[in-house]
């Protein structure tokens, strides 16, 4: 019994160390930090795997962009996010609509994570620190994405 005790400890600290882990950020932080950030329609997804990691890559459309670093080249229709949990992986549903931002690749194409994300910053909200469907951003943080003042 002692044994299966350890087991289980053991297992939970492994987990612990494999979750992903976010340096906290102000919407204004993360804003200023992505390269891109848009309001996007997730159209639908697949996975592929390459030669460092297995991916989900979103299809999406981008209704609102807010930020494009690489303006005036449009956004491309497709997001990729590790498949893993632990290495940050997004995951979104087909559909739905949320506010996301994220980086480049190299190559041009859009990443995303969790970490990053503009998220609330009210420990009291029940959307405290994930990705926010768009019906879930308040309405003084989507004014100040369309003006620009964020």
């Amino acid at each position: 019994m002692r044994l299966l005790a350890e087991l289980l400890a053991f297992s939970l600290i492994i987990l612990a160390t494999e979750a992903c882990r976010c340096l906290p950020l102000s919407a204004n932080e993360a804003f200023k930090n992505a390269e891109w950030v848009s309001r996007v329609k997730i159209l639908g997804k697949k996975k592929e795997l390459n030669s460092e990691r297995e991916s989900t890559v979103y299809k999406v459309k981008h209704i609102e962009v807010f930020k494009n670093t690489r303006s005036p080249q449009k956004l491309p229709a497709m997001i990729s996010t590790p498949t893993s949990s632990a290495a940050c992986g997004l995951f979104l549903k087909t559909g739905k609509q949320y506010l996301l931002s994220g980086g480049f690749t190299d190559q041009g194409n859009l990443t995303a994570i969790m970490c990053g994300q503009i998220a609330l910053n009210d420990e009291n909200s029940q959307s405290f620190g994930i990705v926010l469907q768009w019906n879930e951003v308040p309405e003084d943080l989507k004014e100040k994405l369309r003006k620009g003042t964020l």
